[in-house]
């Protein structure tokens, strides 16, 4: 075989190796999203389940929202918690604060 043509065949060879590769990573990008948006579904009705009675008609909705609106609801709901955590901390910390002011009162009084 000649030079030229086995530098053709050899050229083809890898130009079909990196498109199959580049297939399969598209696949595999495309089979996350899947699994992402499906678990991001059952999430939304854990919720539901959860905090809202799992109401069956709330459930049903679900199944027709599209994945940008459900991240965004998700996106809601993380915020929610993670400020209810923070509000929870803080009265904690004032409580404790409230005490030892108590304490602090309590023994200039007894001296």
């Amino acid at each position: 075989m000649k030079n030229s043509r086995k530098a053709l065949l050899v050229g083809l060879g890898a130009t079909a190796a990196i498109a199959a590769i580049a297939a399969a990573l598209a696949y595999e990008e495309e089979a996350v999203d899947k699994i992402s948006s499906y678990l991001n579904r059952q999430r939304m009705k854990n919720f539901v389940k959860d905090h809202l009675k799992g109401s069956q008609k709330l459930l049903r909705t679900i199944d027709d929202l599209t994945d940008d609106e459900i991240d965004g609801f998700l996106r809601v709901v993380d915020r929610a918690g993670d400020w209810k955590e923070t509000a929870l901390d803080l009265f904690s910390d004032l409580k404790e604060k409230a005490g030892d002011v108590k304490d602090s009162v309590g023994d200039r009084l007894h001296k």
